[in-house]
């Protein structure tokens, strides 16, 4: 991601809330802020990642509206929609994807754990790297597609059904870091790195304040449909017991692959529920 990590353990800020610009720095390409990500005090205010969510989702709202909306039929409705996914990961980088892919080859991978983990670690992309990645961009890109037949406009109302679209990518994103979050609270870790710093904070506790954030900031945005966030809690826990269980715990590539799976979760079952 371009951005210098350091551990905040000897950083005499350690101890002081960390800033909301260091989650954004994390989890996409653009710098905010200082440029040094202090990751011992993310890990320990790992519960405000729903909060970096629901602002990557607007700003990719944003986006989606402007194309679906303003831009006008002179634009084929498949390409607002790629346009807006491409706009997706050029904001939030290849890393999540990535990790997806990865996750992909580990788990395809045969024989023992450690295996699977370097198998993980390849920086050659196998099949089953390919196959998720492909499967995880065509779903996006449909759902979107579907989402966006939808949009309309913003000045009849503020609630879930005047603006599918918009609110749907919001959702979805609140949802996929909410999937982060219990991954690592599931944990353990299956090696040390970046990622094991998050899975030795988490705990149950800032998994449920995580929880009520993320619902609160959805319940301003759709009212009683809120509770569609908390499928990131379903996609995390299933992505946790899949690398337990093949990979011996969870690390920086299951984080990645539960964003992923918590994003298309939510926006399937909004296209479902709409």
């Amino acid at each position: 991601m371009g951005h210098q990590v350091i551990n905040g353990d000897g950083n005499p800020a350690a101890g002081k809330v960390a800033s909301l610009f260091d989650f954004l720095s994390l989890l996409t390409r653009v710098k905010f802020g200082r440029r040094d990500i202090d990751v011992a005090t993310l890990a320990r205010r790992q519960y405000l990642f729903p909060v970096a969510g629901f602002i990557i989702g607007a700003i990719v709202s944003i986006v989606a509206f402007f194309l679906f909306d303003l831009v006008g039929n002179q634009v084929d409705e498949w390409l607002k929609a790629l346009g807006t996914v491409l706009f997706l990961y050029f904001l939030t980088g290849l890393i999540h994807i990535e990790g997806l892919a990865d996750f992909g080859d580990g788990l395809m991978a045969s024989g023992t754990s450690e295996r699977k983990r370097q198998a993980m670690k390849d920086v050659s992309l196998g099949a089953a790297g390919v196959f998720f990645l492909i499967a995880a961009f065509l779903s996006l890109f449909l759902l979107v597609s579907k989402l966006g037949g939808w949009a309309d406009s913003p000045a009849l109302m503020f609630w879930a059904d005047s603006l599918p679209l918009v609110w749907g990518l919001i959702l979805a994103e609140i949802s996929a870091k909410l999937a982060m979050i219990t991954v690592m609270t599931m944990g353990p870790s299956s090696h040390q790195g970046m990622g094991s710093a998050f899975v030795l904070a988490a705990s149950p506790d800032k998994l449920v304040v995580g929880s009520i954030i993320a619902v609160l900031i959805a319940f301003l945005i759709s009212g009683v449909f809120c509770v569609l966030v908390l499928l990131g809690i379903v996609a995390g826990a299933i992505v946790a017991f899949i690398a337990k269980r093949h990979f011996g715990g969870v690390g920086g590539d299951s984080f990645g692959a539960a964003n992923e799976f918590g994003r298309m979760l939510t926006l399937l079952a909004w296209v479902v529920l709409l």
